[in-house]
């Protein structure tokens, strides 16, 4: 599967930003309908009267955040535009849950949060120095959220969710037309398995490595099918990586496991982000264990403290506490993953944020040794590297009983509310044992938390 959606080129210049101008102004005056739909919420009913050249700029300028083309111009021609690619993260998503989650950040803008504002700033060029967010409107709201999911416009998002919804519908085909080979799966016919084509094996093993991708079975971390038909397609497929990233998301250990036995590269960035990238950020512990085994890829400070490897962890800093150039060759960002939420401001060089990065996800996998060195050497237990989500609200949904404790011991502040869902500790507890309330280990961590809200 491809990582890019379209052909917009990955460091799109002022030249293709003046085609794209012209080709409005061209199907305005046609009289296409969609140009007329984006002129008008643009240039409202000024656009009836004249629409020129500088017209059809000017509504690009404002699409991508910017007052005029002049200042839209300069930021093309001062740096290389890069992560605004759009690639395959939106996954069936419905457009219109972004439209209502454009709708509930623009209550927050209303009301001036703190939160609501530094996403503003930080996504709307207009906003960049504004203090006040209350005079934001529906349009930066909805540029902000199609920013956060690498989309450079609301229009891209709306125009690639929609493909994405289509993607699913294809996918969704695709497992009726192999019925009957994933009945053979099934059943272990390994004869009937022997005679596929290359193209099916591969579309069958990626069935696989998906929860409820083969109608009537739900796979979870076992294997959930002989092991002889594995076998089988692994002998007749081309690609294995895909099939790998795909358990990484999902969290089928048993598959991935057998998958890297068969010889599945895990340093492949099959869909973007490597498996271990997706393991980590979704929370999937014992896939992480797994990929790490084999190897670390990639090699950042973020990993080595999801992975728990306080030795790597340590040798990410010199002699005198500062960071190492290589400790952030890369950083996570939840977009890649296929969730299809916001996840963070864009990434800054600021080492406080790259080690607070490691730091919660070394609480989301509840590697307790690494979470007390960095709060050991002065690390807030309260830092939020992404929308306002701290150590307590990524330990929670793994239900890091020893982390959580150890995280209030420290003086973490349970009240605390991310920006995206605005939840506090109790708020993240609740969505996150919403299918299981009556589990030990939530009322638990119910007990403790409350213990120290009081």
């Amino acid at each position: 599967m491809s990582d890019r959606h379209f052909e917009l080129p990955a460091h799109p210049n002022l030249e293709y930003y003046r085609k794209q101008a012209k080709h409005l102004f061209r199907a305005y005056g046609a009289g296409d309908a969609a140009a007329e739909a984006r002129v008008g919420e643009v240039l409202g009913e000024r656009a009836a009267e004249r629409f020129l050249l500088s017209d059809a700029q000017f509504v690009l300028a404002e699409e991508h955040g910017f007052r005029a083309w002049a200042e839209f111009r300069a930021h093309v021609e001062s740096r290389s535009v890069t992560g605004e690619r759009p690639v395959s993260r939106l996954l069936g998503v419905r457009p219109v849950i972004y439209a209502r989650m454009a709708e509930a950040l623009l209550l927050a803008l209303r009301r001036d949060e703190p939160g609501a504002l530094r996403r503003l700033r930080a996504y709307v060029p207009r906003h960049a120095a504004t203090t006040c967010a209350t005079g934001a409107e529906l349009r930066d709201a909805r540029l902000i959220i199609a920013r956060e999911l690498g989309f450079p416009t609301w229009r891209e998002l709306v125009s690639f969710t929609e493909k994405s919804r289509r993607d699913l519908g294809e996918r969704r085909q695709e497992r009726r037309r192999l019925h009957r080979e994933a009945e053979a799966v099934l059943a272990g016919d390994t004869v009937r398995l022997a005679a596929l084509t290359a193209e099916q094996a591969d579309a069958l093993l990626r069935m696989l490595a998906r929860p409820e991708m083969i109608p009537g079975v739900r796979l979870d971390r076992e294997l959930g099918v002989p092991r002889a038909s594995v076998d089988a397609l692994i002998g007749r497929a081309t690609n294995l990586e895909v099939p790998l990233t795909w358990a990484a998301r999902a969290n089928r250990v048993a598959y991935a496991r057998l998958l890297l036995d068969a010889g599945a590269d895990p340093g492949t960035r099959a869909l973007g982000v490597t498996p271990l990238e997706n393991a980590a950020l979704l929370g999937y512990t014992e896939v992480v264990d797994l990929l790490a085994g084999q190897a670390i890829v990639p090699r950042a400070l973020w990993t080595y403290a999801a992975c728990g490897r306080l030795d790597l962890v340590r040798a990410c800093f010199d002699a005198g506490g500062n960071l190492r150039p290589g400790a952030a060759s890369a950083r996570p960002d939840l977009a890649d993953t296929g969730a299809g939420f916001p996840s963070r401001l864009p990434a800054s060089d600021d080492p406080g944020e790259i080690v607070a990065e490691a730091f919660v996800h070394a609480c989301q996998h509840g590697r307790i040794e690494v979470v007390r060195w960095f709060l050991d050497r002065g690390v807030h237990p309260d830092v939020t590297p992404y929308l306002g989500r701290t150590g307590l609200h990524w330990a929670i949904p793994g239900g890091r009983l020893a982390v959580i404790r150890l995280l209030l011991e420290r003086g973490a502040d349970p009240s605390l509310r991310d920006d995206l869902l605005r939840a506090d500790a109790d708020g993240w507890l609740r969505i996150a044992f919403a299918a299981r309330p009556d589990d030990p280990v939530a009322h638990r961590l119910h007990d403790l938390i409350a213990s120290r809200s009081r």
